[in-house]
């Protein structure tokens, strides 16, 4: 039972409350239901308050966020693979993005575009294709992981987003730089050995072509960006595959930089650096160009609009 002290037992007491504050507290005490009924009442409206809190941002939108996820492959022999995941704010499932490291493992400029990417209103997966398969480099050998191969990685991706419920299933595209950009080729030559996932759009950055077979007929749309002065994967190359593709009727498009070379939109780079170990040890040239950076940016961000609305 709560007992209320006796305001006139209190006066004389040094630790004894201010009379206003004892007259208070003693007036409530004499209402009816008392301080257990005044506490009760503070309690409810601290619950009530507290669920409506939580019920809000239940129901607001939710924050842009970053999570590591995995991701099963079985080429060329099983493992399990990495990714971080960039999602935007709001509630999905988003539009999303399926990004590919070059040669030489997880560069800032991959990052940096998921992060616009998320800005943008898609979700934007980095694989690492590397970790998982302990691979470091492949600049000099790419046989350990072929493009080709490593294309599987493109569509494990893919499903493990449209699994979890993160991507809209009938809105997803890969994007792939250097090595990866050559991964992206080949998943976009490989679409019929997987039926169960489907990309809307493929952006290849510098890659490597190749070969100048064009894809089957039902080819997913494929953007080409490449650098005119590039030493590494010379645009030449991709210029005939993206004519060869579209006089068979395939959705390509090619932007050639003049003036840009290899992994021209790589802001980390503050000058150029010759890379010894390319092309087997032949050596090649990589160097930001912010001019062929901002006009990709636009280019990808017309091309999914224009793929990937619902």
């Amino acid at each position: 039972m709560w007992t209320i002290p006796d305001p006139a037992a209190q006066s004389n007491r040094a630790d004894g409350l201010p009379a206003k504050r004892r007259q208070v507290y003693t007036r409530l005490a004499m209402r009816r239901g008392g301080i257990l009924s005044w506490l009760a009442r503070g309690v409810v409206v601290r619950l009530v308050a507290a669920a409506m809190l939580l019920s809000l941002a239940a129901a607001g939108p939710a924050r842009a966020g970053r999570e590591t996820i995995s991701i099963a492959v079985t080429e060329p022999q099983p493992a399990t693979i990495t990714g971080d995941l960039y999602t935007p704010s709001g509630k999905g499932p988003y539009p999303a993005v399926v990004l590919f490291h070059g040669c030489g493992g997880v560069s800032p400029n991959v990052p940096a575009w998921a992060q616009w990417l998320q800005s943008e209103g898609y979700a934007a997966l980095v694989v690492n294709s590397f970790q998982g398969r302990g691979l470091r480099n492949l600049c000099a050998d790419t046989r350990p992981l072929t493009p080709t191969v490593r294309a599987a990685d493109v569509y494990a991706a893919a499903a493990k987003l449209q699994a979890m419920g993160v991507a809209d299933g009938d809105r997803i595209a890969a994007m792939g730089f250097s090595h990866g950009g050559s991964t992206v080729l080949g998943a976009w030559r490989t679409q019929s050995k997987h039926p169960d996932v489907k990309l809307r759009a493929l952006i290849a950055l510098y890659p490597g072509c190749g070969s100048q077979r064009p894809p089957p007929p039902d080819a997913t749309p494929l953007l080409i960006l490449a650098g005119g002065k590039d030493d590494w994967t010379p645009a030449e190359s991709c210029q005939t595959l993206a004519d060869a593709s579209r006089e068979a009727g395939r959705p390509v498009t090619i932007v050639v930089y003049p003036d840009a070379r290899h992994h021209f939109d790589g802001a980390d780079l503050k000058r150029p650096v010759f890379v010894s170990i390319a092309k087997g040890g032949k050596g090649a040239t990589v160097e930001y160009n912010p001019k062929a950076h901002e006009d990709s940016e636009k280019q990808v961000k017309q091309f999914l609009a224009a793929q990937l609305r619902p």
